[in-house]
């Protein structure tokens, strides 16, 4: 098991008469390998985190800028654009066009 515990950046301290494993050399370099792995594993599972958090942003502002768009776009048109979510871009026609929702 990892020296280090789920909740920070301190290692686990066993308690004053834990039991213990013995490794042998085989198995002691197995186990190196394996604690080496997991903790890269866990070190690019934060930097994923860190990535999703920074795409939600940039698709948050992409959403800003999409809204911003087609409501200047139908002010120019005179269109009520309503919720800009409704509306669906259409490049072979080059316009937006209103969703038809069923009910």
């Amino acid at each position: 098991m990892s020296p280090w515990s789920g909740t920070g950046a301190q290692p686990a301290r066993p308690a004053a008469e834990a039991p213990e494993i013995k490794l042998d050399e085989q198995t002691t370099l197995k186990a190196t390998a394996l604690e080496a792995r997991m903790a890269a594993v866990v070190a690019n599972f934060a930097l994923l985190q860190r990535q999703a958090q920074d795409m939600q942003q940039e698709l948050k502002q992409i959403l800003e800028d999409r809204k911003k768009l087609i409501e200047d776009a139908a002010k120019k048109n005179r269109i009520d654009v309503g919720d800009p979510n409704e509306w669906m871009f259409e490049n072979k026609g080059q316009r937006y066009v209103k969703i038809k929702r069923t009910p």
